[in-house]
């Protein structure tokens, strides 16, 4: 299609020519291929077989949330999460997502405001709704995301969540966590000589109040946006 070509100078680029070499190297890299074998098969360096894993790692030591909407089995999403020690999981069905638009627009926006400020707390979100509600939510919050689309927009009838694909990717982040705790204190222990201390520096919370203020202006913009979006769906 048109929309996937993109003219860059002299070059014509594919989007699909790009994104079907990236899922064979990644289907090499994850069936056991080392590194250089996924590079010599789709004939790039091996440096951008390592660049492309570093640019879609998860962040190891994520605080995660889960979204969901609507969803028609959101208690086993809640408890799922809940046995992965997801500590925010907002899930709920088309009729308690209505509900949540009863009291009009201003108590949308405030209650939309609330929940975008908790989350600001969280460094992976995962958010399983339609296909223009997650892009909008990645334009809102200011933290790694993943979508699990439940279908195009707009829904407007229970979808039921895919809990096999939403445990995959809490294990993986457990996973992850958990290795590269172990490879942390390994290192720390070997070059301090067993002292674990570390510095300062800036530190988690004042990297979150900085990533807060820049994105100040972009919330309250798609915060409104949504609350329109949901004014004109009730007309």
């Amino acid at each position: 299609m048109a929309e996937d070509l993109f003219r860059i100078g002299h070059k014509l680029v594919s989007r699909e020519k790009i994104l079907t070499a990236l899922d064979a190297i990644l289907t090499e890299r994850a069936s056991g291929a080392t590194q250089r074998e996924a590079a010599h098969a789709a004939d790039v360096p091996r440096t951008f077989v390592s660049n492309l894993e570093t640019l879609g790692e998860l962040s190891s030591d994520a605080r995660v949330a889960v979204i969901a909407f609507p969803v028609g089995n959101g208690d086993e999403l809640r408890a799922l999460a809940a046995r992965y020690g997801v500590e925010f999981t907002l899930a709920f069905s088309q009729e308690e997502r209505e509900h949540t638009g009863a009291g009009g627009s201003a108590e949308l926006f405030n209650r939309t405001l609330d929940t975008i400020a908790a989350l600001q707390d969280f460094d992976t979100i995962i958010v399983l709704a339609s296909d223009r509600r997650i892009e909008t939510i990645r334009r809102i919050i200011d933290a790694e995301l993943i979508g699990i689309c439940l279908g195009a927009s707009p829904l407007v009838d229970d979808q039921f969540a895919d809990l096999e694909e939403l445990e995959a990717i809490l294990a993986g982040l457990r996973r992850s966590r958990s290795q590269e705790s172990e490879e942390s204190g390994a290192a720390s222990s070997g070059a301090n000589g067993g002292d674990t201390t570390t510095g300062t520096g800036l530190g988690l919370p004042g990297r979150r109040m900085r990533r807060m203020r820049q994105q100040g202006r972009r919330t309250l913009s798609g915060v409104a946006q949504l609350v329109k979006e949901w004014d004109r769906s009730k007309k």
